[in-house]
């Protein structure tokens, strides 16, 4: 690289006219992604609450035009020369500031006036710097910058290039989650023939971060009108509201309007409207998470116990609501509780248990807008409606709930389809890449993206044979076992899977390791990738020979063992155990080492068969003069393969004593 700097400023005409064109491709790139960052600020500041992903988040790749200014030593003598220059970086940010280091590249140009009107320098400076980022806010990211690299300036003289090491520090504000203004400042200690020179530098630039969201305006959601209700019938309603109810995990109003925004449209049945003669009906508010019945209701529940009293014709239907806000199991609980102390408050003044119906509605049936405070006050309630008996009401009135117990249920089970479709991930696990031998321990690299849009966590297993004692661990850390992960939208997390397969395994047999991931949320919700696992393995076979069928006392018989390795895996350290007849003597010696042992067993010893490979043994031996004639010689082969710890045992009957 510095010879190719040389040669640029060796050639100043071509130079001169590469400056200018640097210069106008600097500015005009800065230009253009600050015209960007303009047209796309609107739509940032329209911009709803919303979860926040990994693509939100700083860091990543980036690329940086700067522009800014360098002030070389005093005994260099030379003007403040003006700096342009491209940064190309990566950072990774991660909650511990610990964890979070970036590296950046920087190449740039500069021209200086010689102090006394001596002409002027030209010069370029190229770097590598390791950065470390800690954020300041969800805006600001300073950090700090250590690095080497050259400076190589161009005199009318000569041109010298020289080390340098530099250090400093910067800050980042992003005006979007891609684009980022910066500001930074060094000290570049320059070494010059035997000499340091502390020079300075400071720029300013725009950092375009790659693979970033763009953020989108989204139009804000309307503000459902408040109705006031009318106890005289039953309000269906809304799916959307329904489907709120359902999903809905949390308490103030920012994530109410959230789920409302998240959740699926979903066609429910409506409740059917039962009108009756309605004699009275009175509102009850409560305190946040309280059941408690506020003092100031208790004259108008005697009024209604006065009234349930003067007719045994009239009913009292006791309804417990309660906010969107928290879980819904929880605030159907609540709303129970309120309409039970109502009814237990009625009996305790006279009224008659018979005439007192209490149910929960939890939240399905609001009257305001759980999005603002004063809506959700007027939410928590307990409504009563006393009047006349009617056998035909009764029944309506029961339809009317199991149709919106009906209700509540669809809305549950499509906001958990809509849930679950927002989970998605991908598991990439490594072929073994041909057969793998046995007896040996093995790895395989796998890989998972978690590519929906918030954090998931994530239960990892490994199915393979028991006797492969396979684990999941991760990439950088065998040590480290896996059992959960959980993983930001977009992170990629890397890991390994160690086994070992077995000496048992037969050559060819095939089995397979496979990597899962289910959501902790969902146990249907999974993601799997699969391996095949090919063994491996030596496989020897052995064919006897002898050189004659019928043999005579005195005579001399040669006995040939024929040991193919038909297996894929070379046969290290085979033993052939031979055991002779008791009819016959060894004469010679083999040209396989062997040794010899009591009666008659000799102890062949073959280091290594390779696969397709055949080992031949010949033994000759001489059938003794006593032997009588129609006796069989039979031989008794052992076959020990040291790879496998694997025994094979023949028997041959294949010679007979005949006479002289």
């Amino acid at each position: 690289m510095v010879e190719v700097i040389t040669l640029l400023l060796y050639n100043a005409p071509k130079f001169r006219r590469l400056e200018m064109y640097l210069a106008k491709t600097f500015f005009a790139l800065i230009t253009t992604i600050c015209i960007s960052a303009m047209l796309t600020f609107p739509a940032f500041a329209a911009e709803i609450a919303r979860p926040q992903s990994k693509s939100d988040s700083p860091g990543g790749l980036s690329v940086s035009p700067t522009i800014g200014g360098y002030f070389f030593a005093g005994s260099e003598q030379r003007s403040v020369a003006p700096l342009y220059g491209i940064k190309i970086g990566y950072e990774k940010i991660e909650k511990s500031g610990a964890d979070s280091l970036g590296v950046e590249g920087t190449l740039n140009y500069f021209s200086s006036a010689v102090k006394g009107g001596a002409g002027t320098d030209k010069g370029c400076l190229y770097r590598l710097d390791a950065t470390y980022p800690f954020s300041a806010g969800k805006k600001w990211l300073p950090f700090l910058a250590v690095g080497v690299g050259g400076i190589v300036t161009d005199t009318p003289a000569q041109t010298n290039s020289n080390f340098l090491f530099n250090y400093g520090a910067g800050v980042k504000y992003f005006i979007e989650n891609y684009l980022a203004v910066r500001l930074d400042a060094r000290q570049l200690v320059v070494y010059e023939g035997s000499e340091f020179r502390n020079n300075y530098e400071i720029g300013f630039g725009l950092s375009y971060y790659f693979g970033k969201e763009r953020v989108q305006k989204r139009t804000p959601l309307p503000v459902p009108e408040k109705k006031k209700i009318v106890v005289l019938e039953d309000v269906p309603v809304k799916p959307e509201e329904a489907v709120k109810s359902a999903v809905n995990d949390g308490a103030d109003k920012t994530e109410a309007a959230a789920s409302q925004a998240a959740a699926p449209s979903v066609e429910m049945p409506v409740t059917p409207v039962v009108k009756s003669d309605v004699i009275t009906k009175l509102s009850i508010e409560f305190d946040k998470s309280s059941s408690s019945v506020k003092p100031e209701y208790f004259k108008q529940l005697e009024e209604v116990k006065a009234l349930l009293k003067g007719s045994g014709e009239l009913v009292a239907y006791i309804d417990g609501h309660s906010d969107a806000g928290g879980k819904l199991a929880a605030n159907v609980t609540l709303s129970e509780q309120r309409a039970q102390n109502v009814r237990s408050l009625l009996i305790k003044a006279g009224a008659s248990p018979k005439q007192l119906t209490a149910t929960a509605h939890g939240p399905a049936m609001p009257i305001a807008d759980n999005a603002t405070l004063d809506g959700r006050q007027k939410n928590r309630r307990v409504t009563i409606r006393v009047e006349k008996r009617d056998p035909a009401l009764k029944i309506a009135a029961a339809q009317a709930l199991q149709d919106e117990a009906d209700r509540i249920e669809n809305a549950r089970l499509a906001a958990q389809i809509f849930a679950k479709s927002r989970i998605k991930a991908a598991v990439a696990l490594q072929e073994t890449g041909g057969a793998v031998p046995v007896d040996s321990n093995n790895s395989l690299s796998f890989e998972m993206i978690n590519q929906g849009m918030d954090t998931e966590e994530y239960t990892v297993t490994l199915a393979a044979p028991k006797e492969f004692d396979a684990i999941l661990t991760r990439a950088n850390r065998t040590d480290e076992k896996i059992t959960t992960l959980r993983l930001a939208p977009g992170e990629t997390f890397k890991g390994k899977v160690l086994f070992r397969i077995p000496s048992g395994m037969v050559d060819g047999q095939r089995t397979s390791v496979a990597v899962r991931a289910v959501s902790t949320k969902y146990s249907d919700v999974f993601f799997e990738k699969e391996s095949l696992v090919i063994c491996a393995a030596p496989l020897i076979r052995v064919v006897a020979k002898l050189s004659k069928q019928e043999v005579a006392p005195g005579e001399t018989v040669l006995y040939q063992l024929s040991l193919h390795n038909a297996g894929s895996l070379a046969a290290r350290n085979v033993t052939v155990k031979l055991q002779l007849p008791p009819q016959v003597d060894p004469v010679g010696t083999p040209e396989v080492p062997f040794s010899k042992e009591a009666s008659g067993l000799l102890v062949f010893t073959l280091d290594k068969i390779e696969s397709d490979k055949r080992a031949e043994i010949t033994v000759a031996v001489k059938v003794r003069e006593e032997s009588a004639a129609g006796q069989e010689l039979l031989w008794n082969v052992e076959v020990i393969d040291g790879t496998l710890q694997k025994r094979t045992k023949s028997t041959e009957r294949a010679s007979v004593v005949r006479a002289k």
